[in-house]
């Protein structure tokens, strides 16, 4: 499985690491979980773990969309954790028009990725 996912109701935070290549049944398997989470709490905050990345099934991208549209302004806080070049720049630049705050964290700076959405 590309992706894991996990929540703490405590702190509204949902976690989900990225591994590989995403499919159709990975997105599938942590959208629902994800959109209860948001219904539930109203207000959340999501951690973002990117070990590897080999891009995703394009049947995800329009659902994905849809989904980040209806429930960004739900979404308070977002911490990007990856050691890919790339990654920290691109979710800079999608941050910068966005009400969500987010930041980038190295993969070594897990723990503060998480400290620092906890006390958000």
């Amino acid at each position: 499985m590309a992706i894991t996912y996990s929540e703490n109701d405590e702190t509204k935070t949902v976690e989900f690491t990225v591994s590989g290549r995403v499919t159709r049944a990975d997105y599938d398997k942590v959208v629902a979980p994800m959109q209860a989470f948001i219904d539930r709490h109203g207000k959340v905050k999501m951690i973002e773990i990117i070990e590897s990345f080999d891009g995703f099934e394009p049947s995800v991208l329009w659902p994905g969309i849809k989904f980040d549209f209806q429930n960004i302004r739900h979404i308070s806080h977002v911490a990007v954790v990856s050691d890919i070049g790339w990654i920290s720049p691109v979710s800079k630049a999608a941050g910068a028009f966005l009400s969500t705050k987010l930041r980038t964290f190295e993969m070594s700076e897990v723990d503060q990725a998480r400290a620092w959405v906890a006390s958000a």
